[in-house]
């Protein structure tokens, strides 16, 4: 059973970054990146190890970027990182006052759109928008 906490280190960031081998930056950028993040979440296993997370950078007023959702290869396609994103998105949510929207946009890794898909993101290019994805949400 999966623990979900709103908190992780630079350390743990980096680890959860090398498990799917993503470009490495430095410990100070890891924990600068977590200090100055609006949202976290992060799934811990039995022993308390970070197996996923994900993490919102927020201008409190109506974009939210979801970003850096990570989880170990071990761990993917069995709900957690919808579970992550489901749970960071509510948060941004419980921050607005009702009736407020709030345009939640991610760039999308390699071969992940239909995951984003799965939890409402509309793929870019369309009609109406230019590269990238976004979802309007309203409390």
């Amino acid at each position: 059973m999966l623990q979900y906490t709103t908190s992780l280190t630079g350390a743990e960031f980096n680890d959860l970054r090398d498990s799917v081998g993503w470009r490495k930056i430095t410990a100070s950028q890891a924990e600068r990146g977590i200090e100055n993040t609006a949202f976290i979440v992060c799934a811990r296993d039995e022993e308390g190890r970070a197996v996923a997370m994900g993490r919102i950078l927020f201008d409190f007023s109506y974009t939210a970027y979801v970003g850096d959702i990570i989880v170990r290869p071990e761990y993917q396609h069995k709900g957690v990182g919808t579970k992550v994103v489901k749970k960071l998105m509510q948060m941004t949510l419980d921050s607005a006052e009702p009736g407020e929207a709030i345009l939640f946009v991610l760039h999308a890794g390699k071969g992940k759109e239909p995951f984003y898909e799965n939890l409402g993101f509309v793929k870019r290019p369309n009609e109406k928008s230019g590269c990238g994805m976004d979802v309007w949400i309203t409390k």
